[in-house]
């Protein structure tokens, strides 16, 4: 399981991690960010500027819990940047605190440190190696095993201080011994699991991780007595947290040609590695740490409650009361006769660069062309297009993670819709002034946009909606208004866009239509009036028929009436 965890879903595609990265082994794939475990060296830069909270350390907490909880022997080795890493409230008896959560024994991790800093004076009395890197520091070993393997040999073959301590309780206190390390640095995560180290550290927890937890065990604790723990016979190794704590524990013998200096910070680390590769740098002792500030500004001190120099004071204190009160003897039972020798592996990949043709081929593909369009601006995170383009084409870069490609792309694709599209587009900002005036809108009212943008809404159309909308927050959609001015009628909507604090107008050109609708309304009536008349007139002349009809009918009657009663006469029959 890798060390740094990535919640998938908060990773927003801001690119910082990578930019933050000095050896790039951060890949963007599927709009998310991967940790490329092989070539990552624990530095937790990542950690450290994201913005999301989409990266976590992986934890050993419920391990060191389940350890107190069996009743196993659990001692801690405790770094000593402790001093900086907890504020007033809780820097407070750290080693009772530490007793009430269930540890054994709390012992500092300077106990180890001073015998790694006994190896060192030995390399440097023997005056063999060309330079001395010091190994204290596990990312910084990561960082040289990885990708400057051609100068392992100048890199000093001991184990760190957490190892040596682990390994002096172990074969003190016995192997069945739970050692757990507690310090600012994640790196030591890996370290731990190092077969070298025969796995005499069981588990590794941060200075945060520790914060939390004694949080949610509500531990209280007291004042803190710096005095505590001062058996150790150099407790000068307490510097060591701080860039040239390691330089100030040595006691190089006179002669010696070695020049010491203090490196912090990746990139000087990077910077220095570059210089020995290349044969500038001869015969110096150089103490490597990767953060700025050295263990005093680890990633595992996330919640930071003072400045570098407050930190450096406060543990600069602590070593010198532990220097005062030394009693020049070896914690009681502690045993140092062992191996600290520690063998450096190449770890290094064959890196896959390219042909020209290639990286141009990638970089046509985001529109730079020529030398002139690679801005070089390092936005996607790689210090120029063509680490960009080579990260491409070693799967580890996503071919649009290109900022300013992606926004002229987009900028010209919403153009191309603003400029073609037939219907008028108005943008105004919260005054209602108008700030967009697309083509449409003035071929529909006759003006052009350098004449309108900037002023009011009110200076071209006379409607209130603009007004209601600003104010209630309500759009309206797709109603008719009929602007006289313009002899036009149009179909508009006005939308209220709170994200931006834009008011847009969508207005459609309906005038031929309702023209259109108004000839075909005025043919309808004037179909039905004739229609209406037609009726009319068949209703007269059918009147008429039937007014004649009716008095041929009666005058007919009476003349057959009088016939057949003529008739009848005749006859002689009665007439009834």
């Amino acid at each position: 399981m890798s060390v740094i965890q990535l919640k998938e879903a908060n990773c927003k595609n801001c690119y910082k991690c990578i930019r933050s990265c000095p050896i790039k082994s951060i890949a963007f794939k599927d709009e998310q960010a991967k940790i490329i475990d092989e070539d990552c060296v624990l530095c937790g830069n990542c950690l450290s500027v994201c913005p999301q909270n989409a990266k976590s350390i992986k934890s050993d907490l419920d391990k060191v819990k389940a350890y107190i909880k069996q009743k196993e022997n659990v001692y801690v080795s405790l770094a000593p940047s402790f001093i900086a890493a907890f504020d007033q409230t809780t820097t407070t008896s750290l080693f009772k605190s530490l007793k009430q959560l269930g540890f054994s024994v709390i012992e500092e991790t300077t106990l180890g440190a001073v015998e790694v800093s006994k190896e060192y004076d030995k390399l440097i009395t023997r005056n063999e190696m060309k330079n001395i890197i010091s190994s204290c520091c596990p990312t910084v070993t990561a960082l040289i095993e990885k990708y400057y393997p051609e100068i392992l040999e100048q890199l000093a073959p001991v184990v760190s201080p957490m190892i040596v301590h682990a390994k002096m309780i172990k074969k003190s206190h016995g192997a069945n011994t739970k050692v757990v390390f507690i310090g600012p640095c994640i790196s030591k995560k890996t370290e731990c699991n190092d077969l070298q180290n025969d796995g005499v550290v069981d588990a590794v927890i941060t200075f945060e991780e520790l914060s939390f937890w004694m949080k949610d065990e509500e531990i209280e604790s007291d004042t803190l007595n710096i005095n505590e723990i001062t058996n150790m016979s150099n407790p000068a190794a307490r510097f060591y947290p701080a860039p040239g704590g390691i330089i100030k524990t040595l006691s190089p013998e006179k002669g010696n040609s070695y020049k010491y200096i203090s490196i912090d910070g990746l990139n000087r680390c990077i910077d220095t590695l570059e210089s020995i590769k290349n044969g500038n740098i001869n015969h110096y002792f150089i103490e490597m740490n990767s953060c700025i500030g050295g263990c005093l500004g680890g990633p595992g001190i996330k919640s930071k409650t003072r400045y570098f120099l407050e930190s450096n004071d406060l543990l600069s204190e602590y070593a010198l009361k532990g220097l005062e009160n030394n009693k020049n003897s070896n914690p009681s039972g502690i045993k140092t006769d062992m191996s600290l020798l520690k063998k450096f592996m190449n770890k290094s990949k064959v890196s896959h660069v390219p042909n020209e043709e290639t990286i141009r081929g990638i970089l046509k593909k985001i529109g730079k062309f020529n030398e002139q369009q690679e801005l070089n601006c390092g936005a996607c995170g790689y210090f120029t297009c063509r680490e960009k383009a080579i990260a491409v084409y070693n799967h580890k870069a996503d071919l649009h993670m290109c900022l300013p490609y992606m926004r002229e792309r987009a900028e010209s694709i919403s153009n191309i819709i603003i400029s073609s599209t037939p219907n008028a587009i108005l943008a105004l900002n919260q005054e209602l002034y108008i700030q967009e005036f697309n083509s449409a809108a003035e071929k529909l009212f006759g003006i052009e946009a350098g004449l309108v943008q900037g002023k009011s809404i009110y200076d071209i159309l006379d409607c209130t909606d603009f007004e209601y909308v600003k104010k209630s927050g309500r759009n309206i959609m797709d109603k008719k208004v009929y602007y006289e001015a313009y002899g036009i009628t149009v179909m508009q909507s006005i939308l209220l866009e709170q994200e931006h604090n834009m008011i847009i107008l969508l207005i459609r050109d309906i005038t031929n239509q309702e023209k259109q609708k108004q000839n075909i309304y005025k043919v309808r009536s004037d179909t039905v009036e004739i229609a209406q008349n037609v009726i009319n007139k068949q209703m007269r002349v059918a009147q008429e028929i039937a007014s004649l009809l009716g008095e041929t009918t009666a005058e007919t009657k009476v003349a057959l009436t009088k016939l057949k009663h003529s008739m009848l006469e005749d006859m002689g029959e009665d007439i009834k």
